[in-house]
């Protein structure tokens, strides 16, 4: 039997039952793997993990949500070890499963985890930390890290937009210069701000669905700017979550490069809380991950 390293974040979404263990452990002795299962902790490093799968030759498959997939991105980037590898999502919004046509049922999942078939994502870097699918700043955007896991096990995708509803009146302005690519500058006040390489945000279709290549070496930039009235911002929102990019209150933009300069920003990736910078610079590495995937 060929050995298979499951890596696993116990926390996710509602949790890893003994059942679902069970589920999995079947699977994958009846396909021909010998499973060994590693749970990941706070600020881990998957540096020995990845060692090992590479050394035996393992079949490597991740479960748990949008952060553990950024987890194990940032860990492979830099131990410069780009391993293929299967993801089951246990997550609450699964935004990284809904982009790259990963199945939610987790029986299809399962099978697609060990597939040979491959897909390539592209990653970025946010001042030197890697990201898969979204950097973001503002409303909203700290939301995932802030709803209680607990609260997120209870209430599942409520909790974001209940925690949303509650940020409205919190909202901050940023003055901001950010020049795209080396060449554009955008300069105003913006209420929000995110880079993505997604089909699906916090749940929600991406305003940039239509342009998103996950492997084009290219990132989309949403910036939503200060609305007047509370009326404006209802308009503004309603426009983002239809796709509308023609508001003069929304800039759309792609590229490879973004430089954030202004005030200081607290930066929310791929669903964890990234860092605060008093300069943000973020690009697309070059760097792919390697995603095993059956196509439907």
């Amino acid at each position: 039997m060929r050995k298979l390293m499951l890596i696993c974040n116990p926390h996710a979404g509602k949790g890893i039952s003994g059942e679902k263990l069970l589920e999995m452990t079947d699977f994958f002795n009846a396909s021909g793997f010998l499973p060994e299962i590693y749970f990941t902790k706070k600020d881990d490093d998957l540096k020995e993990v990845l060692n090992f799968a590479r050394a035996e030759e393992a079949f490597l498959v991740c479960m748990g949500g949008d952060g553990m997939i950024n987890l194990l991105a940032d860990s492979m980037i830099k131990n410069d070890m780009i391993l293929p590898f299967g993801y089951l999502p246990e997550g609450t919004t699964n935004d990284f499963a809904k982009s790259t046509g990963i199945p939610v049922d987790f029986k299809r999942a399962l099978s697609a985890s060990v597939s040979e078939e491959m897909r390539e994502t592209d990653v970025g870097s946010l001042s030197g930390r890697h990201f898969v699918y979204v950097a973001g700043f503002g409303l909203f955007t700290d939301v995932s890290y802030k709803t209680p896991q607990k609260t997120k096990n209870a209430f599942g995708y409520l909790a974001y937009v209940l925690e949303g509803a509650m940020s409205i009146a919190e909202f901050k302005l940023y003055r901001l210069k950010i020049t795209v690519d080396h060449e554009e500058v955008i300069e105003g006040e913006f209420i929000l701000g995110m880079v993505t390489n997604s089909m699906s945000v916090a749940g929600m279709k991406s305003i940039a669905y239509d342009d998103t290549r996950l492997d084009d070496g290219m990132f989309e930039m949403l910036l939503l700017r200060k609305a007047s009235n509370i009326g404006e911002l209802s308009k503004l929102l309603s426009s983002v979550m239809a796709g509308n990019t023609n508001s003069p209150l929304i800039v759309y933009r792609q590229g490879r490069h973004f430089l954030f300069e202004g005030e200081e920003l607290s930066w929310t990736i791929d669903g964890e809380y990234g860092g605060t910078y008093s300069g943000s610079e973020i690009e697309v590495t070059g760097k792919k991950l390697k995603l095993r995937f059956t196509k439907s």
